[in-house]
């Protein structure tokens, strides 16, 4: 058996050493008791065994996350999957992000593996496993009127006033465009590693969720920005499982042939206690 922890929408970024919220003092009080624990994010300590750790974005700004997905991995002695977010990219010039993040994941020595449109590999007690990661963004298609969703979005989603393209900032085009590639990158990768390696277990890792049953408060006009209709087109090569991110709604869900999970934190400062409770989940293939 392949036993995955995983976890999104941390939100690092939003923690602050002195929110108002009750407990924070005692709580961030337990993370300097155990040794190696990072000193930020949720507590990590008596979590179940496992061979691998997936932090499916959201988790902190630019390179900070690669910075605490090592810590997390030198605490917990696994190593650490990490797909990158929304969240990540704000402030930040995407193009020039991307490629920083792979190679800052690449100097931990094989601690953390970033991945966008790519496959990590691992040969675990249980048997191999094949991970495929992307962000995923979206197509805006989930009501069907693309147009609309996209200028909503414009209108309403950060995104689109705090990521930047060089010059320009980041629109929902851009973030169609780069949906596409991943999707077509799925299709080809997933139909490739079923036929080459048929033994093995799949595992899809995108921030944005993979359907519309997933979207848990996220509705109305919103709703495209943060889920496509994805899961019906991927029956034929299907992964084992689809961890994903972003909607901010905790679930275990079966589609078909795909096992589809999340774990999200949240922002401590909405969520307060709930946040402070937070354990991530654990996924048996």
């Amino acid at each position: 058996m392949i036993r995955i922890l995983y976890m999104s929408d941390l939100h690092l970024e939003m923690e602050r050493w002195q929110l108002s919220v009750p407990g924070w003092r005692d709580f961030m009080a337990r993370h300097r008791a155990p040794g190696k624990h990072p000193l930020r994010g949720p507590l990590l300590t008596g979590l179940p065994e496992a061979d691998l750790v997936v932090m499916a974005g959201d988790i902190h700004t630019g390179l900070r996350a690669v910075v605490y997905a090592e810590q997390v991995a030198d605490y917990l002695g696994l190593p650490v999957v990490l797909v990158a977010g929304n969240h990540e990219f704000y402030h930040q010039q995407i193009q020039l992000v991307q490629p920083a993040l792979f190679s800052a994941a690449e100097r931990s020595g094989g601690k953390v593996r970033y991945l966008e449109n790519s496959v990590a590999s691992f040969e675990l007690p249980g048997g191999r496993l094949h991970v495929l990661g992307c962000t995923l963004w979206t197509d805006f298609t989930l009501h069907g009127d693309p147009g609309a969703a996209m200028e909503f979005a414009s209108a309403h989603m950060n995104d689109f006033r705090l990521i930047y393209r060089m010059t320009t900032r980041f629109t929902p085009e851009n973030a169609r465009a780069r949906h596409e590639r991943s999707r077509a990158w799925l299709h080809i990768t997933l139909a490739r590693l079923r036929a080459e390696d048929p033994a093995a277990r799949i595992v899809v890792v995108t921030h944005h969720a993979p359907g519309a049953a997933f979207l848990g408060r996220r509705k109305g006009g919103i709703a495209p920005a943060y889920a496509s209709e994805l899961l019906p087109e991927f029956q034929q090569a299907a992964p084992d499982a689809w961890i994903h991110g972003h909607t901010h709604f905790r679930h275990e869900s079966q589609f078909g042939a795909v096992r589809v999970v999340s774990a999200p934190r949240g922002y401590v400062s909405h969520e307060g206690a709930r946040a402070l409770d937070f354990r991530p989940g654990l996924l048996e293939l």
